[in-house]
């Protein structure tokens, strides 16, 4: 079946409501495209694409005061102070993805099967559970500003885990980011800014390399899809930051669990 009006307002909605939790929107894509026997094609690549942008750009307004302070620290204190976090922060903590999503851009781009989903799924799993018991007792970092060049090249690292579907960009950065010390919330708000540039970035390199797909038939859809997901996402975005700052880790892990073993029943 090829993408019509139903199937891509569901999955415009499964974006808007999965990019906020750690538990893969990318994963739950590919996984309710083939509940609805979509066709894979181009249409459909692009289509992840548009509707991933708009989550996006609801995390771009949401944390836009934040944004702004970062560009405000860049000018006015140098790059190696560090007391406060600046655009080479961010820069920093995208160089792990740009260099290993270079490297594999081919291969990555085609895994999407559901062994993979389920490998990713757990592993994903495995990193929020280990966060969770292993936690420090006191934090050590609980200021963003405070946040060292190597914390966040590190986090950056586990980041890079996310161009595989399943382990989910949030979860990888927000359980390193809880292990190595840093409150909840202040990593929470971290994992989401330093998600924009490689989101935005490996988006506009997708579109860039597939522009001539965009035709008159099928921008309606496109157009529809990025606006569904952006006014979900800008709408439940407060609420699920909430709960991922106030739930245990391990109810995400269940979830994962359940995922892989309906995968394995249905698959």
């Amino acid at each position: 079946m090829l993408l019509n009006h139903f199937s891509y307002i569901v999955l415009s909605i499964i974006q808007g409501l999965t990019e906020f939790l750690p538990i893969s929107s990318s994963a739950h894509i590919i996984i309710f495209s083939k509940m609805l026997n979509i066709i894979k094609n181009n249409n459909l690549q692009f289509f992840k694409v548009i509707i991933q942008l708009g989550s996006t750009l609801a995390v771009i307004i949401f944390f836009w005061k934040k944004i702004i302070k970062i560009i405000f620290n860049t000018i006015n204190y140098n790059f190696f102070y560090q007391k406060k976090i600046n655009i080479l922060h961010i820069i920093i903590s995208t160089l792990p993805v740009i260099f290993i999503g270079l490297i594999l851009y081919d291969k990555i781009k085609i895994i999407n099967n559901v062994q993979f989903i389920i490998y990713g799924l757990f592993f994903g799993g495995i990193l929020l559970f280990f966060s969770e018991i292993l936690k420090p007792k006191k934090y050590v970092i609980n200021n963003i500003n405070y946040i060292s060049y190597m914390n966040i090249f590190f986090i950056g690292c586990f980041q890079s885990l996310a161009l595989l579907p399943g382990i989910s960009r949030l979860g990888s950065t927000l359980s390193i980011s809880i292990l190595i010390g840093i409150k909840r919330i202040v990593a929470t708000e971290l994992c989401f800014i330093i998600s924009i540039p490689v989101i935005f970035g490996a988006n506009l390199l997708e579109i860039y390399k597939n522009y001539s797909i965009i035709n008159f038939n099928n921008i309606k859809i496109f157009f529809i899809g990025f606006l569904i997901s952006f006014i979900i996402s800008l709408t439940i975005i407060k609420k699920f930051i909430y709960i991922i700052n106030n739930i245990s880790l391990k109810w995400f892990t269940l979830y994962r669990l359940l995922m892989i073993i309906l995968l394995l029943i249905f698959n």
